[in-house]
């Protein structure tokens, strides 16, 4: 999504998924149209993504951006691109079934080997990987959820076609590509 100058955004999602389903649902939004000079220059982005396997709630994500959003009178008051900055693009990615087990391994095991240090400078991605289990059926296959934050949207996508590699063989290559156009 990317939001025009002045732009107050509503959008309540809903997903209902067989529980020997898999699925991939990626929610994304964009600072704006850079060119016309309208980085996070929207009023109100609310975004909210519920997924139901076999009747149940596996995961409910919202996200709201305000630009007025009250703070306390003992903070500075800040420009929603001064709170949001360094990042241009944020996404949230929702991965369940067993077709997508492959990548949720690969993404688990990447994400354990990072190590955190403390940086002047932000790095120009960052993103964050979090299991989310489901007991409603024993033989659920699980799934995780991926947050990812870059200075440039081309990063996060080039990211996102990284980490879900393993999906190319599941859509097949020709699919997996438009993809990622």
């Amino acid at each position: 999504m990317t939001c025009f100058r002045s732009a107050s955004y509503n959008q309540i999602q809903k997903f209902n998924v067989a529980p020997d389903a898999s699925v991939v649902i990626l929610d994304w939004l964009t600072s704006g149209r850079k060119a016309l000079d309208e980085d996070w220059a929207f009023t109100r982005y609310y975004s909210e993504n519920e997924v139901f396997i076999g009747g149940k709630r596996w995961a409910r994500d919202a996200m709201l951006l305000e630009a007025d959003e009250s703070q306390l009178d003992s903070l500075p008051k800040r420009t929603l691109g001064e709170r949001l900055s360094p990042y241009s693009c944020y996404a949230t990615m929702l991965l369940y079934g067993t077709e997508v087990q492959t990548a949720i391994k690969n993404l688990g095991a990447t994400f354990e080997a990072i190590r955190v240090f403390k940086r002047r400078v932000p790095e120009d991605l960052i993103w964050s990987f979090s299991r989310v289990d489901f007991d409603a059926a024993k033989d659920s296959a699980g799934g995780a959820v991926v947050r990812v934050a870059g200075k440039e949207t081309e990063q996060v996508k080039l990211w996102l076609k990284e980490a879900l590699r393993g999906l190319e063989d599941v859509l097949s290559a020709e699919v997996y590509c438009r993809a990622f156009l």
